[in-house]
């Protein structure tokens, strides 16, 4: 037995000694989940950062830095790919994974060696973030923490994403916009249920996370004031350039995966010593490329960047060595480099137009916030988030407008150019197909009255057992409504029916033996809703009753209801068909072998 069972068994005893049940397990995880989330990110960034500077790794290379950081890259590498291939990228999309396949299911190898590898990488001055790597990290310790409780599938699942939503928030002090974006991108759609211990967590984690890197925002906080109207057509020229850049950026990535592996087919850890050694090379030429860019987003916010030549290069260098780095898929993450090419595009449209302008646009700080935003939203595909974590990062409400237009317009807009955030066609890719945002939206848009049985088969109360046999029989359908004078009754499957015969001799009545307690559902309620109480109640079929008597029925809807609805169609064989079909088959064999050993005997 291993030595992490072993001390499982002795945790649960000891719990079980208390008596503690599983509610009060996951509220007391929840707490711990979001302080430890504070822990690690803290970790994590210290440890980067101490990297950082002590390999120089942010400034142009020495062959000193060289050697040393790209000893890191190969410690990284070699764990990464053939060690532990799920820590490649930002985590995210194997999160993702993981609750939708594997029920939250994340190794403690697995986000330790996250940890390891993303701290290795990043350090070494690789063109990447480390919020995503955080993330995954804290979801991993979440999970763990709730399987070495042996909590229920479901209860881990939360806990992965509270983990995310933990780890988000104390990255960018943003406690708020980390819940929404572990609804929007891990959990997949706003479950209710979650929010309040995400929040929860959240909270902690950010707290615990200040208490050591002080409270101040990830960006020096930007003061925005709309002076005059025309302002908001910027903003929208923002929106509209994230929109069609954002994609770009995706398909470049994308291309450059593909051609990588033309390249260099198997050999992984040799594409990703090659990616930093020309990073380290492009560092002579320009020390801006390293890292992820926090301190120039920083001065472009404060406007301390004016010229639209450096901000056009600042922009190039991030916009191909980002997508170079992250297509080699070594461990780091996307958050921090993309809102820095938002910064960077959002300047450069604002220092355009102060040239055609000169006296509308003033500071371009606004402008850069703005398109950190909007092409957040044009990449990640989180709008809400994307609202949300910039305002939590200025503290200012003034902003609110010019930013949901420039991240509404560029998210509607970049729907149309490319389905789907970046972590969804990267898993697309690699041939995981996750669910999207969008298979929730059908199931929640469609109601059952679309999907539902109108002439639905019933069976009167006062009918008896025998009668009712007599009328079931042969028949496809596994259950009934029962009625008296138009309103339900109770239900009664096929089984009972049987069953009742058996034990009365069918001399009862339906309403004798049928079950009253009924699980029903209306007309216009969704699907989705509909999945859900086939799924709680573990049923084949849901009574739909009207919601001014909930004793009136209008129709019947199944699972296979739901899904032929989506044009597609389940054969269901009826166990009288199976059946004749054994006899039918039984039969000709009979009929041939009597046929087979007439002629012999007629020979002989």
């Amino acid at each position: 037995m291993k030595l992490s069972q072993i001390w499982q068994i002795k945790v649960l005893r000891r719990l079980n000694k208390q008596n503690i049940d599983e509610d009060t397990l996951y509220l007391v995880l929840t707490l711990i989940v979001g302080i430890s989330s504070g822990l690690i990110a803290v970790f994590i960034n210290y440890s980067i950062r101490f990297l950082t500077k002590y390999l120089n790794t942010s400034s142009s290379f020495t062959f000193e830095t060289f050697w040393k950081a790209g000893l890191l890259v190969f410690i990284s590498g070699f764990i990464t790919t053939r060690l532990f291939p799920n820590t490649a990228g930002s985590g995210i999309p194997n999160v993702k994974i993981a609750l939708v396949v594997h029920h939250g299911k994340i190794t403690l190898g697995e986000w330790l060696a996250k940890m390891v590898t993303s701290i290795t990488s990043l350090a070494s001055g690789l063109s990447l973030g480390r919020e995503g790597p955080t993330l995954a990290v804290c979801s991993g310790f979440a999970s763990s923490a709730g399987t070495l409780l042996s909590l229920s599938k479901n209860k881990i699942k939360s806990l992965v994403a509270i983990g995310a939503a933990g780890g988000i928030a104390a990255a960018f002090n943003t406690p708020i916009a980390a819940v929404i974006f572990a609804l929007e991108e891990i959990v997949g759609n706003l479950n209710a249920k979650m929010l309040g211990p995400m929040m929860i967590a959240s909270v902690f984690a950010a707290i615990t996370a200040s208490f050591f890197n002080g409270d101040n925002s990830v960006f020096t906080p930007v003061h925005y004031q709309l002076n005059d109207n025309r302002e908001l057509i910027i903003y929208l020229i923002i929106g509209i350039a994230a929109s069609i850049i954002g994609p770009l950026w995706v398909r470049f990535v994308l291309k450059l995966r593909k051609t990588n592996k033309f390249i260099f087919k198997e050999h992984k850890l040799t594409l990703i010593l090659f990616t930093f050694c020309l990073i380290a090379a492009v560092s002579l030429y320009n020390p801006a490329v390293l890292g992820s860019g926090h301190d120039i987003a920083n001065d472009a916010l404060l406007g301390v960047i004016k010229d639209w030549k450096i901000l056009l290069m600042l922009f190039l260098l991030k916009f191909i060595f980002t997508g170079v780095c992250y297509s080699s898929g070594i461990s780091g993450g996307l958050f921090l480099p993309t809102l820095f090419m938002g910064a960077m595009l959002g300047g450069l449209t604002a220092s355009v137009a102060d040239f055609f302008f000169p006296n509308l646009i003033g500071n371009i700080g606004p402008y850069a916030l703005v398109g950190m935003g909007a092409y957040f939203a044009s990449v990640i595909r989180a709008p809400f988030t994307s609202i949300i974590i910039i305002f939590e990062m200025t503290h200012d409400y003034k902003i609110i407008i010019p930013l949901m237009i420039a991240n509404i317009v560029s998210y509607v807009l970049s729907m149309k150019f490319l389905k789907g955030s970046i972590y969804e066609q990267i898993s697309e890719q690699d041939g995981v197909h996750l669910p999207t945002k969008e298979d929730f939206d059908v199931l929640e848009s469609l109601i059952v009255e679309d999907a539902m049985i109108k002439d639905v088969i019933t069976l009167n109360a006062k009918m008896t057992i025998k009668e009712a046999m007599k009328t079931v029989n042969h028949s496809e359908i596994s259950g009934y409504p029962v009625m008296r004078s138009n309103y339900i009754v109770g239900v009664i499957s096929s089984h009972e029916i049987g069953s009742a015969f058996a034990r009365f001799q069918g001399e009862a009545t339906i309403q004798d033996v049928c079950t009253k307690e009924v699980i029903t559902i209306y007309s216009d309620q969704s699907l989705m809703v509909a999945f859900h109480k086939l799924n709680k109640y573990k049923i084949s079929r849901l009574l739909v009753v009207s919601r001014m008597n909930d004793r009136r029925l209008v129709g019947i809807i199944t699972a296979e209801d739901i899904v032929n609805h989506f044009g597609f169609k389940i054969h269901e064989e009826s166990k009288h068909g199976v059946i004749d079909s054994y006899i039918a088959e039984f039969e000709k064999k009979n009929s041939e072998k009597e046929i087979k050993e007439s002629k012999e005997s007629s020979s002989l």
